[in-house]
């Protein structure tokens, strides 16, 4: 096998040394960019012996591994081609780099470089907007994470601005009650900023909103509208069993309003997360907690790239 690295400002350009240099039966080992913005390409080619070309050496490793383990378990995921695509690139560098042949040190590896960490807890960053589509489990998250706090200690104020689903105030305000933990209503935007504000200091600050078509224009308008009004970090709350390509789209509109943290739900409700994984990379998220219970006391588990990768290969 020839291994050979190419470098070029045009990626048209580079396709075609690949094929004048190493022929039509060359195949693309991986790809990636410069730090001047080049393009990067390791491509490879059948022959007798390992040859290697222009310095190329790290493509050593990625010539012994082999992907296949990977790329079943996406299929059987059914995450979306374009994010597959991408993860076995990464997962081949990976495998180029270090020289590492175990698929869950490569993805996990490869999950720690995609995925930044949150903190639900982090009164450092004290409110936490949860945000997310109709029945994706976005306040169920929310009384979730005031029962963790209240376990460790962490004094909270539960706000709802959901005036659209009918009883939601009632219903927060008297979870709001067993965990004693303060509870605002606010309807408006307006009155979000000032609840907010009102807060008592060193508390964790919650703000459930309505549950949201992204799809929809002006659904998106309003949850824009609050999620301005509460700042703070965005929490988007994404059933586990959707299907790839709607939650790949949901998450990118999610995250083009300001939402930045992912939370699965339901995730023991499904053996597929192809959908999970497309948004976390679609949407650009970070990662660190998913809902794998109906409990309300303990239905929240630690969500990473270890424990992504984990589940990914189970």
């Amino acid at each position: 096998m020839r291994i050979k690295k190419f470098v070029d400002e045009d990626m048209i350009r580079l396709m075609r040394r690949v094929k004048e240099e190493l022929g039509p039966e060359a195949v693309i080992v991986s790809t990636s960019q410069s730090e001047d913005g080049r393009s990067e390409l390791v491509a490879a080619v059948e022959t007798d012996e390992i040859e290697f070309a222009d310095g190329a050496e790290p493509a050593v490793y990625a010539a012994a591994y082999s992907d296949n383990l990977i790329r079943e378990r996406l299929d059987y995921h059914e995450a979306d081609a374009a994010v597959r695509a991408r993860l076995l690139a990464l997962c081949r560098e990976e495998a180029a780099a270090g020289g590492e042949k175990d698929d869950v040190r490569i993805l996990t590896a490869v999950f720690n470089r995609l995925f930044a960490a949150y903190d639900l807890l982090d009164r450092k960053n004290p409110v936490k907007v949860f945000a997310g589509l109709q029945g994706s489990g976005k306040t169920a998250a929310l009384v979730k994470t005031a029962a963790l706090a209240c376990r460790k200690g962490i004094a909270c104020t539960l706000i709802s601005a959901d005036g659209v689903r009918a009883g939601a105030n009632a219903q927060l305000k008297s979870l709001a009650a067993v965990l004693s933990a303060d509870f605002l209503a606010a309807r408006e935007p307006e009155q979000l900023s000032a609840a907010v504000a009102g807060a008592e200091k060193g508390r964790l600050v919650l703000v459930d909103t309505p549950g949201t078509n992204p799809f929809l224009d002006s659904e998106r308008e309003r949850l824009s509208a609050l999620l301005k009004a509460a700042g703070g970090e965005t929490v988007l709350t994404l059933d586990a069993g959707y299907n790839a390509c709607d939650a790949g789209e949901a998450a990118a509109l999610f995250a083009s309003l300001g939402a930045d943290c992912l939370l699965p739900t339901k995730l023991d409700l499904c053996r597929r997360i192809g959908g999970v994984l497309t948004a976390a990379l679609k949407g650009g998220f970070k990662l660190g907690r998913a809902s794998v219970s109906a409990s309300m006391a303990n239905g929240l588990s630690e969500f990473d790239g270890p424990s992504l990768a984990r589940l990914l290969l189970a």
